[in-house]
């Protein structure tokens, strides 16, 4: 009888990293449309650029924990750093976002363990 791991170090970190991906896309989307109190042209698109880039980094996530992690890993990194720039510092929800982007490109690069000694 061969028993089978029910859950895998790489589908762990890929459902850490889609979880703190939602997290952070959530309070994202949540602070941009808090935000549309101030009707100027700047903040309007300001605010509509972290409102997009929330959502991006919402997909990532999904496309990290379905499977297409290396590519969801480096969206979910790209919108992390640009909403770094956007927002200008590093908040809560843009420091989720970059962890989750890490570990979808860690979780991308995981090898079985019997696959270290090829």
């Amino acid at each position: 009888m061969r028993l089978k791991m029910p859950l895998k170090i790489h589908r762990l970190l890929s459902l850490l990293a889609f979880v703190l991906a939602f997290i952070g896309g959530v309070l994202l989307v949540v602070s941009a449309l808090g935000g549309l109190g101030r009707l100027s042209i700047g903040s309007l698109a300001i605010n509509s650029l972290v409102f997009l880039f929330g959502l991006g980094a919402i997909l990532g996530g999904w496309l990290i924990y379905t499977g297409i992690r290396r590519l969801g890993g480096i969206i979910t990194l790209l919108a992390g750093i640009i909403l770094l720039v956007l927002t200008g510092g590093a908040g809560t929800a843009v420091l989720l976002v970059i962890v989750a982007g890490v570990l979808g490109l860690v979780a991308a690069e995981m090898k079985p363990w019997w696959a270290f000694w090829r």
